[in-house]
């Protein structure tokens, strides 16, 4: 029987994800609304079905890679979500980066109907995905985990946080708190080189080979001087670092950097800017000082 897979979030991770498997030899049903999508998803040899019930009652195992919160839910749990299509032999793995308290009450509708659920979001971006390389941050129940992992495998290596959904979140959002506080950083250093007469490419190369340099250095700020995809999408990273900031005020956490960094991304979100490339962020401060 040839080995499948459901994938429901056919985006800038869901679509590199789902030639991943079927370069693996993997039949992959999925589901997208957009026609282009749709068509490039059946391009690459995916199987488009008209919900995700329809995904789920497919195959053993759905990989949920949507944006955000109120997507997760409606994929899940909605009418023709993934739950009215699934058996007790199913399992949903959830990498999308979401709030704790919205992915551990999904876990709860999937344990209530005697699903397994996989809490896996991940770091690394589309270009780790081609080749396997993601690094998965893991929560899952040790008899779940070991079904997903040949799957999980196929695009990454595991890092094993614990056995309750949520914890993978938790994890997740320590590692978006600094690749935002990366990106402003960046953005507010090629800003100080450009001021100051220095040329920003050699400021970079500098900085990137040196102690502070880090891969999403190097990869975001070749992205800004040169004009190129960078390895997220600016409304992504504006849901990440909003969500840092929910989770701070839960807790008390006079998270200042954060602070001052979800502002640089609310202001480009106010500016009509969610749908643009990451490495854009830099035009807002670049527009507060230009004279």
């Amino acid at each position: 029987m040839a080995k499948s897979i459901g994938i429901i979030g056919l985006g800038r991770v869901g679509m590199v994800a789902a030639e991943k498997y079927i370069s693996e030899g993997y039949q992959v049903f999925g589901y997208a609304r957009r026609p282009e999508v749709i068509a490039e998803f059946e391009k690459l040899g995916g199987i488009h079905l008209e919900n995700p019930a329809s995904v789920a009652s497919s195959v053993k195992m759905v990989i949920v890679l949507v944006l955000n919160d109120s997507q997760v839910k409606e994929v899940v749990t909605g009418e023709g979500g993934i739950l009215d299509g699934t058996s007790p032999e199913s399992t949903v793995i959830c990498m999308s980066t979401i709030n704790r308290s919205n992915l551990e009450w999904v876990a709860g509708k999937c344990s209530e109907r005697g699903v397994g659920f996989a809490d896996c979001p991940f770091t690394g971006g589309p270009g780790r995905v081609k080749t396997g390389t993601l690094t998965l941050i893991a929560a899952a129940a040790p008899a779940v985990l070991e079904k997903t992992r040949p799957v999980l495998e196929v695009i990454g290596q595991i890092t094993l946080i614990g056995d309750t959904p949520g914890m993978g979140q938790a994890v997740k959002h320590c590692n978006q708190l600094l690749v935002t506080a990366v990106h402003t950083a960046t953005n507010e250093l090629i800003t100080l080189a450009r001021k100051t007469g220095a040329d920003p490419h050699l400021v970079c190369e500098v900085v990137g080979s040196g102690i502070a340099g880090n891969d999403y250095f190097r990869l975001l700020s070749s992205a800004i001087l040169n004009d190129t995809a960078s390895p997220g999408g600016l409304g992504q990273l504006w849901k990440d670092v909003n969500i840092i900031v929910t989770t701070a005020r839960e807790h008390n956490l006079p998270l200042l950097g954060t602070y001052a960094t979800a502002h640089y991304f609310n202001m480009a979100v106010a500016q009509g800017m969610e749908n643009e490339d990451a490495a854009r962020l830099i035009e807002v401060l670049q527009k507060m000082i230009e004279p």
